[in-house]
This record gives C-alpha cells, structure tokens and sequence, in this order.
C-alpha cells in the first residue's frame, strides 16, 4: 500500500513539474533579443541615458543619442551582444564594409 501511494505521489510530482513554465513565444523572444541589444549598446555611449532607439529588429537597430557636446548626433544603425556591440561609424574594430556585411546578414 505505502509502494501505490509512493508512486502516486511520484507520479503527480511528475506531472505537475511540466506544468509550470511555457516556452517563450517568438515575440518574447524578439522583445528579450532587443532589450540585450539595447542594454549593451547603452553600455558604450557616452550618455546612455538620452539613447533613443528605432527600427529594432533582434539584435540590430538604429540608435541616436547625446554626443560629448550634449547634442543629438543623428541615428545610426548598431549590432548589439553582450559579447560584442558595433555602432557604425564608432568602431575601429570594424570598417563600414565588414559592417555592412554583417548588417545584411544578421538584420534583415
């Protein structure tokens, strides 16, 4: 009897372990990949909090914020990971023809 009552309550433990997260849909998905994106390239501004951002899509966007005059500089297209994030026009690393490559590729 102790054994049928073990496996019942296994049995139930079991079932309701499925029960509690769902999968995110592809718009949270979306949503959480643009947050990052956003957040990483709010990391290596030099006024992060007047960042305005437009046309996001994943990881990719346009981004237009204060420069060290305290002017608006205009937008520019940015890629943005936690591991790396290249705003055009900013990055030594990269020059506009790699950029645009990569744009074409990932933001599409």
């Amino acid at each position: 009897m102790k054994k049928i009552i073990l496996f019942g309550m296994f049995g139930l433990l079991i079932g309701l372990s499925g029960c509690g997260k769902k999968e995110p849909t592809e718009k949270e998905l979306n949503i959480n990949r643009e947050m990052v994106a956003q957040e990483s390239v709010k990391k290596i501004l030099k006024d992060p909090d007047s960042a305005k951002f437009q046309n996001m899509k994943g990881l990719c966007g346009e981004v237009n914020s204060k420069n060290g005059f305290g002017v608006y500089s205009g937008y520019v297209r940015f890629i943005g990971t936690p591991e790396l994030t290249i705003i055009e026009g900013e990055s030594s690393q990269v020059d506009q023809a790699t950029f645009n490559e990569v744009w074409s590729k990932m933001c599409k």
